[in-house]
């Protein structure tokens, strides 16, 4: 095995695609069982295929999964690597999903026919840094759906009274790749309510080896911060909460019992 060499940037998470998919293969199956358990309880189309958008899309693993079950897909990201990838995965599948270039909280969708569901997994929604960028992303989210359409937003919520930085650890293989992730989230700063978060990612690949460290600020959210935000947003109502297991059967509430919350919103009419 030859030396580990090292890429440190702000973006080397997300401009690896291949990796960050492995990363998070597992959750794919769980996340689409969920995401469509969801649409049959609480949405307006309860039967047949619907027409789902994904802000943040990513690799495009669950606009793939998705789009092989019936399912509609568009999806935008603000990283060109994660688009590329995406568009080549659901070419490969023969899925017409539609992808596009924006941020999360100033994106455009040129679509005559609202959508049925959107959804944002895995604290996503956090890099939005400002209250305004946080709002301005709800009520985009919600022109873009019909009537009683619903967001699905999983975040993971700040107790301010951490001590130490949490740090989680995720070892996955694929084919000849091999990827172990590591993310720590430093304490939270409550006054500019940023946290700090960093990943390395350690591949091996064709005898190689290689770390790929990221490092960015995320914002926090007690779950004060998080009901005061979702009542500034009138369009959606809060119709249920879950966590990261993706149990829809599996409820709780906006609390500090533990960290990740999975929000089910509702638009209003």
């Amino acid at each position: 095995m030859k030396k580990a060499r090292k890429v440190l940037s702000s973006t080397a998470w997300y401009d690896s695609p291949l990796y960050y998919d492995i990363v998070y293969q597992d959750y794919t199956r769980p996340e689409t069982q969920f995401l469509e358990a969801i649409a049959r309880k609480h949405g307006p189309v309860r039967m047949g295929p619907l027409r789902i958008l994904e802000p943040a899309c990513g690799s495009g693993r669950l606009m793939e999964s998705l789009g092989r079950r019936g399912h509609t897909v568009h999806g935008f990201d603000m990283n060109r690597h994660m688009l590329r990838y995406a568009r080549a995965r659901l070419a490969k599948a023969k899925i017409k999903g539609v992808t596009k270039l924006g941020r999360l909280e100033s994106f455009r969708c040129k679509t005559r026919t609202p959508y049925d569901l959107a959804h944002c997994l895995v604290s996503t929604f956090k890099y939005i840094l400002t209250e305004r960028g946080a709002r301005r992303h709800l009520q985009l989210v919600a022109q873009s759906l019909r009537p009683g359409g619903l967001y699905v937003v999983g975040l993971h919520l700040t107790d301010y009274q951490q001590s130490v930085p949490d740090h989680e650890q995720w070892i996955r293989q694929r084919g000849g790749v091999r990827v172990q992730s590591d993310t720590w989230s430093d304490i939270p700063n409550r006054q500019k309510r940023t946290e700090a978060c960093r990943t390395r990612m350690c591949v091996r690949e064709g005898g190689k080896q290689w770390k790929e460290e990221t490092h960015w600020d995320f914002r926090t959210y007690s779950p004060g911060e998080l009901r005061k935000l979702l009542k500034s947003v009138p369009q959606f109502s809060l119709i249920a909460c879950h966590d990261f297991h993706y149990d829809i059967r599996r409820k709780r509430k906006i609390d500090n019992r533990y960290g990740d919350i999975v929000l089910v919103l509702r638009r209003n009419a």
